[in-house]
């Protein structure tokens, strides 16, 4: 009895998995066309998120300051790069060389001369830990509207018992929802909503039916033009496709070296094995007594 009961189980979760795959294909999924190596769409599309997303959903495999690390540090660093070029040639420092320039020395900073002198005071490695600590700060305004610190989990601000009276259950966490459904369905999910009387929200889904989420997107879709739309729509799908996997953006760079060096080995090898078969052919080599 028990075996049947199994075998029942099996076949109709199969089924199952099939009536939903025969679905989610006659679903038509636009291009998203993400890019993680466009730092200023990640950047648009964390901002993105925190203000209109992060109120239900979380993020919890990653912390805000991984996000300032990867999206916004290397900013921090270039405006310093830059103000302290201007520095040394003695040129005129604008208002945004003097903040970049008080990041690097973690104090205020008026004019060249005391740039100068706090900046003589420091090493390398001071410096860059005041840069880190700047693009910190930076975070903690743009990135966090609540409690949390920087170095917390990025949780939704929604507690779990309001989250059940508003939805009836907890909003799902999406740090892994661009390796799950892919960046093509996030891309039209969050374009597909349209207005539906019936539904609590007043709106519904065409890529998943009697969705219980409201279109948290309608004030940027009232507010900008198609393609303006569409864009931050495709930011906030790269920023969640950086949030499923962080290390891509070292590994794809890294990836491109090692073929790189592997193409550079193969040609190298190629010509010693002609030169050594060169020798072989011409009976250059021969076997010792």
């Amino acid at each position: 009895m028990k075996k049947l009961l199994t075998t029942t189980a099996s076949v109709l979760a199969g089924l199952t998995i099939s009536f939903n795959l025969l679905a989610n294909s006659e679903i038509h999924l636009d291009h998203a066309d993400t890019d993680i190596s466009d730092q200023k769409s990640l950047q648009n599309g964390a901002k993105l998120f925190m203000n209109y997303c992060s109120g239900c959903h979380s993020i919890s495999f990653m912390r805000y300051n991984r996000i300032g690390k990867d999206l916004f540090l290397s900013d921090t660093v270039k405006a310093y790069e830059q103000a302290k070029a201007n520095l040394l040639d003695k040129k005129p420092l604008s208002v945004a060389d003097l903040q970049a320039l008080a990041n690097a020395v973690d104090n205020p900073v008026k004019d060249a001369k005391q740039a100068k002198t706090l900046l003589d005071k420091l090493s390398a490695s001071q410096i860059e830990e005041n840069l880190s600590k700047a693009t910190d700060k930076i975070v903690e305004k743009d990135l966090i509207f609540n409690t949390e610190k920087v170095g917390s989990p990025v949780v939704a601000a929604i507690s779990e018992k309001g989250a059940k009276i508003w939805f009836g259950s907890t909003p799902p966490d999406l740090s892994l929802v661009a390796r799950s459904k892919g960046t093509d369905w996030i891309y039209t999910y969050l374009r597909s909503f349209y207005k539906d009387d019936t539904r609590p929200f007043g709106v519904n889904n065409k890529v998943l039916a009697n969705v219980s989420m409201p279109d948290v997107l309608w004030y940027l879709k009232q507010s900008k033009s198609t393609p303006e739309f569409n864009q931050d729509v495709r930011d906030i799908t790269n920023f969640l496709d950086y949030v499923g996997e962080p290390a891509k953006l070292i590994r794809v760079d890294l990836g491109y070296k090692v073929l790189g060096f592997l193409f550079i080995l193969f040609i190298l090898s190629y010509l010693l094995k002609k030169e050594y078969w060169r020798d072989v052919k011409y009976g250059k080599w021969k076997a010792k007594d």
